[in-house]
Order: C-alpha cells, then sequence, then structure tokens
C-alpha cells in the first residue's frame, strides 16, 4: 500500500471512529448532555457544579450512582405564566393589611389598657376573669387571634414568593438583562426527558428508567424575550 494510500485510510478510519464517539456522547442532543453532567456531578457530591444546573438533589448515598443515562424520549413543552410580579404584589398587600389592622389594634390597646392588663394577668394565674372585663376579654382573644391569622397572611405570601423566585431565578441568574424579576411578565416552561440508566447502589445494579424533569423561564421583553437557560426541577 502507498503511503499516501495508508495516510487516506488512517484519516478515514479517524474520522469513523470520531463519529461513532460523537454519536455515543452527544447525539441524543443537548438534553442528554445536561442530564448526564448532573448524575456525574450528583455521584461524587460535585455541589460546586450542582448548584448551577440544578434544584433538585439526587442523593447518590441513598438513591445509587447513575451510570450512562440515556435519553428515550422527550415530552411536549408545556407552559405557565411565571407568577412573581403577581405574588410580589400580593405580599404588599398582604403586608398593607397587617399594618392597618395593626393600628387598629393599638387604638382599641390605648383605650383598654388597664382593662387587658386585668384580663392578662388573670388569664396568667389561670383565674377567672371578672365579670366587668368579660367584653375585653372577649374582644382581645378576638384580637389575638386576627393577629396570628394576618402573620400567617404574610408569612404565606412571602413563602410562595420565595417558591416561585426560586423556581424562576436559576434559569436566567447569568442573563444580565433579568434583573429584578418582579418587572416582568414571562412563562415558566417545563418538559420531561425520560431516560435508561444503570443505577449501582450496595454493591448491586439495575437498569431503571428514569424521569428528569427539565424546566426553563422565558421573561418578556419586548420583541425580545429573554430565554433562560434549562435546568433540572425534579427526578423521579
Amino acid at each position: 500500500m502507498s503511503r499516501t494510500r495508508t495516510t487516506t485510510f488512517r484519516l478515514a478510519l479517524f474520522a469513523a471512529s470520531l463519529t461513532l464517539l460523537v454519536s455515543a456522547c452527544g447525539g441524543a442532543g443537548p438534553e442528554q448532555t445536561l442530564i448526564r453532567t448532573y448524575f456525574n456531578a450528583s455521584n461524587v457530591g460535585d455541589r460546586g457544579s450542582l448548584v448551577n444546573i440544578t434544584m433538585f438533589r439526587w442523593n447518590a448515598d441513598e438513591r445509587g450512582t447513575v451510570r450512562g443515562p440515556a435519553v428515550n424520549s422527550v415530552s411536549e413543552e408545556r407552559s405557565r405564566p411565571l407568577r412573581v410580579k403577581e405574588l410580589t404584589q400580593a405580599v404588599a398587600d398582604a403586608q398593607t393589611e397587617e399594618e392597618a389592622f395593626t393600628q387598629e389594634k393599638i387604638a382599641y390597646q390605648d383605650e383598654n389598657f388597664e382593662a387587658i392588663n386585668r384580663v392578662l394577668e388573670a388569664e396568667r394565674d389561670d383565674e377567672s376573669v371578672a365579670s366587668r372585663d368579660g367584653d375585653v376579654q372577649e374582644a382581645w382573644t378576638d384580637w389575638r387571634n386576627r393577629t396570628m391569622e394576618h402573620s400567617r397572611s404574610v408569612a404565606d405570601a412571602q413563602q410562595a414568593l420565595s417558591n416561585e423566585e426560586d423556581t424562576a431565578t436559576l434559569s436566567v441568574y447569568n442573563n444580565p438583562g433579568a434583573g429584578d424579576l418582579s418587572q416582568f411578565d414571562g412563562e415558566i416552561v417545563t418538559k420531561d426527558v425520560s431516560v435508561t440508566a444503570t443505577v449501582e447502589l450496595n454493591g448491586n445494579s439495575s437498569e431503571q428508567e428514569l424521569t428528569v424533569t427539565l424546566q426553563r423561564t422565558i421573561l418578556a421583553n419586548g420583541d425580545e424575550p429573554i430565554e433562560g437557560r434549562w435546568v433540572i426541577a425534579n427526578v423521579s
């Protein structure tokens, strides 16, 4: 075989090998690349990598190490409205209502200061409240109950906002145009990826089918929406 023909043969063999390698490592598209990165990091507890790509922790010690996840199918995308703006307003409304209520409570307390103190002292000593203070005790009990209700309303609104922000932020955190999410309308887009992988746990291995839920945030921004990257929201 001549030197030129030998060189041509070697180049052809290298190209064929490279094609096989690309097919094996990334042929299933960006979903497989992200999922393999996620499980590789989860297997070794690489939190520095995981914090940038996922909201869900796969505990390899409890659920096993995942090897060679291969994508079987990808579902249709589904979406829902981004609620950060709405929930930010809900927090502000709850706080405004709590403040107005607090001012009314303070006014009632100032008007009935001595009677309230007598009621509190009797309750503390586990004694009966004097008949003249019965109405004050009933009213003050109602004020205390409503105080807790307003506190819960504010806390619930803040938690709902925090959850929505956490859901949306990871996808767009490195986009300088995103800024304050409460200033944007938009949507949360989700899709499910079915994968087959080898899971190793306690010295045993088995082939399992897993569903990896991917999610991203898209922010309305005039004619040029801000499209966040896909991140992993759940594995089941």
